[in-house]
């Protein structure tokens, strides 16, 4: 089988017909193909060769494959098949016609409503495929595309992870073979490069740069070469969004971009949640609208048997709380949708009674964790502490 580009227009791979090639990467060349047997376009990424030489490799590449055509949401696009033929190895995928995002950030950053619907969909995916336990890693505008109808797809879902599942990222801005990493190093996160596992919030941590550059049409974390950029992923804060968005979008995506990982959005389905909040209210939010913070946890501190008695009980009422209060209000905003419409629930701040003002972060945890539970009702437009 022919392995450069050119060659490969016209062959075919199992039943399906490489038409031309549309795109290339660190995983791999992409053709458009089309299925013979179904009759439809369909994407055709060729593996880089040798990359899955061991028979082992090219087992456990299949099964992650098998894994990830499981995934069926809107905005990630579908696996139908991994084949092999001649020492070729190829992914055949969904065929999505549209911009790739970093095509559309080449006019210049997108407006604010955009910013918000398009954050909503790829959070929605992101939180579909966690859901599931598989892991982007390669987040970036060049494995985002928009349809003509304005649907995002989330492309190469978990490659970077079925390639290499012992490495943590891999760089390319700078593509440096000194380094084992795996993934686009401007949308790293600061753990993975501190050599840390990854796990969701990586995930998160690249929405955070993606929504950052719509906005800016710039990154958040730059420099001449791999290592200023890993610096200032470790050590930067990113320039303020004040001057392109309004308050409240700035603070999901700083929240996003917490370089601290407990700190940060611990959910693609937490900033869905505060994603959808905005985009309900119809308007420019102030600073004072609650999207309530991820307090970080803590530095251990001895107990006594007394205030870790306290603490318990106070959660266990708490969460007992939640339960009874929770059913309630969903019961009666099921009520209320066929007479009185209930737009805003107020949260009054919780007292702490344990008279160790060192328990204040519990309470205030206490506050947000019901904020945030709230804000995940669809019946409400708005909660409001």
């Amino acid at each position: 089988m022919p392995a450069n580009p050119v060659a490969m227009i016209g062959q075919i791979l199992d039943h399906y017909r490489i038409v031309e090639k549309i795109g290339a990467g660190s995983m791999g060349i992409v053709y458009l193909g089309r299925d013979e047997k179904l009759e439809r376009n369909v994407a055709i990424k060729i593996l880089p060769p040798g990359l899955l030489a061991e028979e082992s490799a090219r087992k456990r590449f299949r099964r992650e494959a098998l894994a990830l055509a499981r995934l069926n949401h809107p905005n990630i696009a579908t696996i139908f098949e991994f084949g092999s033929q001649n020492d070729v190895d190829f992914l055949v995928t969904e065929y999505i016609a549209g911009l790739t995002l970093d095509a559309r950030l080449a006019r210049g950053p997108v407006s604010e409503p955009e910013v918000i619907s398009l954050g909503i969909q790829l959070a929605s995916g992101l939180a579909a495929a966690h859901q599931q336990g598989v892991l982007h890693r390669d987040l970036k505008p060049a494995n985002l595309r928009i349809t003509s109808d304005g649907r995002l797809k989330i492309l190469d879902f978990g490659l970077a992870q079925m390639a290499q599942p012992d490495a943590d990222v891999t760089v390319n801005q700078t593509q440096t073979s000194d380094l084992n990493l795996s993934g686009t190093l401007p949308y790293i996160s600061p753990e993975q490069l501190r050599g840390e596992k990854a796990d969701a919030r990586n995930d998160v941590w690249a929405l955070g740069v993606v929504l950052y550059e719509l906005a800016t049409a710039t990154l958040p974390f730059r420099g001449r070469n791999t290592y200023e950029v890993m610096s200032s992923i470790l050590t930067d804060a990113p320039a303020p969004l004040s001057a392109h968005l309004s308050p409240g979008l700035s603070l999901v995506i700083e929240r996003c971009l917490v370089k601290e990982v407990n700190a940060r959005y611990q959910s693609a389905n937490e900033v869905r949640a505060a994603l959808e909040i905005i985009s309900s209210t119809g308007v420019r939010l102030s600073s004072g609208f609650p999207l309530p913070p991820v307090l970080p946890p803590p530095a251990p501190r001895p107990a006594s048997r007394s205030t870790r008695w306290i603490v318990g009980a106070c959660a266990a009422l708490l969460l007992l709380g939640l339960a009874v209060s929770g059913n309630r209000i969903w019961k009666y905003l099921g009520r209320a949708h066929t007479s009185t419409t209930i737009e805003s629930i107020a949260v009054l701040p919780l007292k702490n009674l344990t008279g160790d003002p060192e328990q204040e972060y519990l309470v205030d945890g206490m506050t947000n964790v019901l904020i945030t539970d709230l804000a995940k009702l669809g019946a409400l437009k708005r909660v409001i502490a």
